[in-house]
């Protein structure tokens, strides 16, 4: 499928911005932009316990023999003509956001759970357009800190930039 890229700016005859007149943002990254507070106003569709075996940590051990990681997700985007019209298309396929985690996970190493959750929603805001933003909680139950304790994790919260 051929992208198609529409230019940053629009100019007019008289050398401005074309859509500064209507009000609107200037540039389409302005206008793909959400504020964080403004993702409470959206629909949200979440993946929560994902268990993913994979090579995350600092110790060499750990990236070497892997261990179990849990991932959790929530898209932040709209489902309304997805609950209208009852088609999948207009929606994001959780079974497949959920296997491009695993994927991810399992694909690249990362000795902080900090960059393996950033990786993780970049990956996602990329490759699920509708998504205005995402929330990604990556725990680590084995983290091996060596006192008894049920999980870390690390939770973030990304727009599109």
């Amino acid at each position: 499928m051929d992208t198609k890229h529409l230019p940053e700016n629009i100019v007019d005859d008289r050398g401005t911005l074309a859509c500064r007149d209507a009000g609107l943002p200037a540039t389409r990254r302005q206008l793909a932009h959400v504020e964080p507070e403004h993702l409470r106003a959206l629909d949200r569709i979440s993946i929560e316990g994902l268990e993913v075996f994979a090579n995350h940590g600092v110790f060499p051990e750990e990236n070497a023999l892997g261990q179990k990681f849990v991932v959790s997700v929530t898209f932040y985007t709209d489902t309304r003509r997805a609950g209208e019209t009852d088609d999948l298309s207009a929606s994001i396929h959780y079974g497949e956001a959920a296997h491009a985690i695993d994927e991810f996970m399992r694909e690249h190493t990362f000795k902080l759970i900090e960059a393996a959750a950033e990786g993780v929603a970049d990956m996602l805001l990329g490759r699920y357009p509708s998504a205005y933003g995402v929330r990604v909680k990556l725990e680590k139950p084995w983290a091996p800190v060596g006192l008894p304790l049920s999980s870390v994790s690390v939770e973030i919260e990304r727009t599109r930039a």
